[in-house]
Protein backbone atom coordinates (compact mmCIF):
# COMPACT_ATOMS: atom_id res chain seq x y z
CA UNK A 1 0.00 0.00 0.00
CA UNK A 2 1.19 3.49 -0.73
CA UNK A 3 1.96 5.56 2.36
CA UNK A 4 1.25 9.30 2.40
CA UNK A 5 3.01 12.29 3.94
CA UNK A 6 2.40 15.98 3.26
CA UNK A 7 5.03 17.75 1.14
CA UNK A 8 5.70 21.00 -0.72
CA UNK A 9 6.64 19.64 -4.16
CA UNK A 10 5.69 21.49 -7.35
CA UNK A 11 6.29 18.79 -9.98
CA UNK A 12 3.65 16.25 -9.19
CA UNK A 13 1.33 13.62 -10.54
CA UNK A 14 -2.32 14.68 -10.47
CA UNK A 15 -4.82 11.89 -9.82
CA UNK A 16 -8.57 12.26 -9.79
CA UNK A 17 -10.78 10.93 -7.02
CA UNK A 18 -14.05 9.07 -7.49
CA UNK A 19 -17.11 10.54 -5.75
CA UNK A 20 -16.46 8.05 -2.91
CA UNK A 21 -12.88 9.32 -2.48
CA UNK A 22 -11.14 6.30 -4.04
CA UNK A 23 -8.37 6.48 -6.61
CA UNK A 24 -5.70 4.42 -8.31
CA UNK A 25 -2.12 5.67 -8.24
CA UNK A 26 0.53 4.24 -10.56
CA UNK A 27 4.10 4.32 -9.27
CA UNK A 28 6.21 6.05 -11.96
CA UNK A 29 9.22 3.90 -11.00
CA UNK A 30 7.93 0.31 -10.82
CA UNK A 31 4.61 0.97 -12.67
CA UNK A 32 2.55 -0.92 -10.08
CA UNK A 33 -0.99 0.33 -9.50
CA UNK A 34 -2.23 0.98 -5.98
CA UNK A 35 -5.94 1.48 -5.20
CA UNK A 36 -6.85 3.26 -2.00
CA UNK A 37 -9.36 5.49 -0.29
CA UNK A 38 -7.97 8.98 0.29
CA UNK A 39 -8.86 10.81 3.53
CA UNK A 40 -10.73 14.06 2.91
CA UNK A 41 -8.06 16.17 4.65
CA UNK A 42 -5.64 15.26 1.81
CA UNK A 43 -7.95 16.42 -1.00
CA UNK A 44 -6.33 19.07 -3.22
CA UNK A 45 -3.10 19.12 -1.17
CA UNK A 46 0.35 18.07 -2.35
CA UNK A 47 1.51 14.84 -0.70
CA UNK A 48 4.44 12.49 -1.11
CA UNK A 49 3.40 8.91 -1.86
CA UNK A 50 5.75 6.05 -1.03
CA UNK A 51 5.46 2.81 -2.98
CA UNK A 52 6.30 -0.69 -1.72
CA UNK A 53 9.26 -0.57 -4.14
CA UNK A 54 10.83 2.01 -1.79
CA UNK A 55 10.56 5.02 -4.10
CA UNK A 56 8.50 8.11 -3.28
CA UNK A 57 6.93 10.65 -5.60
CA UNK A 58 4.71 13.76 -5.35
CA UNK A 59 0.95 13.39 -5.87
CA UNK A 60 -2.03 15.76 -5.83
CA UNK A 61 -5.45 14.19 -5.20
CA UNK A 62 -7.89 16.28 -7.26
CA UNK A 63 -11.44 16.13 -5.91
CA UNK A 64 -13.08 18.19 -8.64
CA UNK A 65 -16.23 16.68 -10.06
CA UNK A 66 -15.05 17.36 -13.61
CA UNK A 67 -11.56 17.28 -15.03
CA UNK A 68 -10.12 20.70 -15.94
CA UNK A 69 -8.34 21.12 -19.28
CA UNK A 70 -5.97 23.94 -20.22
CA UNK A 71 -7.12 25.73 -23.39
CA UNK A 72 -6.73 29.03 -25.24
CA UNK A 73 -10.20 29.97 -26.54
CA UNK A 74 -11.23 33.49 -27.51
CA UNK A 75 -14.59 34.75 -26.39
CA UNK A 76 -16.52 37.48 -24.66
CA UNK A 77 -18.63 37.96 -21.56
CA UNK A 78 -21.34 40.35 -20.45
CA UNK A 79 -21.54 41.63 -16.87
CA UNK A 80 -24.81 42.12 -14.99
CA UNK A 81 -25.19 45.60 -16.53
CA UNK A 82 -24.92 44.21 -20.07
CA UNK A 83 -21.41 45.60 -20.64
CA UNK A 84 -19.38 43.39 -22.97
CA UNK A 85 -15.66 42.58 -22.61
CA UNK A 86 -13.32 40.25 -24.45
CA UNK A 87 -11.84 37.22 -22.70
CA UNK A 88 -9.56 34.25 -23.24
CA UNK A 89 -10.74 30.98 -21.70
CA UNK A 90 -7.65 29.36 -20.15
CA UNK A 91 -9.19 26.36 -18.35
CA UNK A 92 -12.34 24.48 -19.24
CA UNK A 93 -14.36 21.68 -17.65
CA UNK A 94 -17.83 20.25 -18.20
CA UNK A 95 -19.17 22.45 -15.40
CA UNK A 96 -17.23 25.71 -15.70
CA UNK A 97 -14.28 27.71 -16.96
CA UNK A 98 -11.44 29.94 -15.94
CA UNK A 99 -10.79 32.96 -18.11
CA UNK A 100 -8.68 36.07 -18.37
CA UNK A 101 -10.67 39.24 -19.03
CA UNK A 102 -9.21 41.80 -21.44
CA UNK A 103 -10.15 44.52 -18.94
CA UNK A 104 -7.67 44.76 -16.06
CA UNK A 105 -10.45 45.30 -13.48
CA UNK A 106 -13.67 43.53 -14.53
CA UNK A 107 -16.85 45.07 -13.10
CA UNK A 108 -18.20 41.84 -11.59
CA UNK A 109 -18.44 40.31 -8.11
CA UNK A 110 -18.33 36.77 -6.77
CA UNK A 111 -21.85 35.34 -6.84
CA UNK A 112 -23.04 37.42 -9.81
CA UNK A 113 -24.53 35.76 -12.87
CA UNK A 114 -22.89 36.78 -16.15
CA UNK A 115 -23.15 35.53 -19.71
CA UNK A 116 -20.15 33.97 -21.45
CA UNK A 117 -19.66 33.10 -25.10
CA UNK A 118 -16.71 31.31 -26.73
CA UNK A 119 -15.91 29.06 -29.67
CA UNK A 120 -14.55 25.55 -29.22
CA UNK A 121 -11.58 25.07 -31.53
CA UNK A 122 -12.79 21.63 -32.64
CA UNK A 123 -13.61 20.51 -36.18
CA UNK A 124 -17.20 21.74 -35.73
CA UNK A 125 -16.27 25.18 -34.25
CA UNK A 126 -19.16 24.99 -31.77
CA UNK A 127 -20.29 28.24 -30.16
CA UNK A 128 -20.94 27.93 -26.43
CA UNK A 129 -23.11 30.73 -25.02
CA UNK A 130 -24.43 30.33 -21.49
CA UNK A 131 -25.08 31.98 -18.17
CA UNK A 132 -22.42 31.44 -15.51
CA UNK A 133 -22.01 32.24 -11.82
CA UNK A 134 -18.77 33.97 -10.86
CA UNK A 135 -17.04 31.76 -8.27
CA UNK A 136 -13.57 33.33 -8.09
CA UNK A 137 -11.90 36.62 -9.04
CA UNK A 138 -8.16 37.28 -8.98
CA UNK A 139 -7.52 40.66 -10.65
CA UNK A 140 -8.60 40.02 -14.28
CA UNK A 141 -8.81 36.22 -13.92
CA UNK A 142 -12.25 34.81 -13.23
CA UNK A 143 -13.55 31.34 -12.44
CA UNK A 144 -17.16 30.62 -13.36
CA UNK A 145 -19.64 27.77 -13.03
CA UNK A 146 -21.94 27.19 -16.02
CA UNK A 147 -25.64 27.31 -15.14
CA UNK A 148 -27.41 27.54 -18.48
CA UNK A 149 -25.93 24.93 -20.81
CA UNK A 150 -28.46 23.22 -23.05
CA UNK A 151 -28.19 19.49 -23.86
CA UNK A 152 -26.43 20.11 -27.19
CA UNK A 153 -23.80 22.33 -25.56
CA UNK A 154 -23.26 19.75 -22.78
CA UNK A 155 -22.64 17.04 -25.36
CA UNK A 156 -20.31 19.25 -27.40
CA UNK A 157 -18.31 20.19 -24.29
CA UNK A 158 -18.15 16.56 -23.18
CA UNK A 159 -16.89 15.45 -26.58
CA UNK A 160 -14.40 18.33 -26.76
CA UNK A 161 -13.01 17.55 -23.30
CA UNK A 162 -12.58 13.81 -23.86
CA UNK A 163 -8.96 12.77 -23.12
Amino acid sequence: MIGLAQTQSFEMMKVFLSPSGRTTVRCPFCEKHHCREVPMYLYNKPVRAKCKCGKSFPVLFDSREHRRTEVQLKGEYWDTFGEKDLMTVTTLSASGAGFKAACSTPDVSVGETIQVSFWLNSAYKTLITTKAIVKRIDRNRLGVEFVGLDEHQRKCLGFYLMP
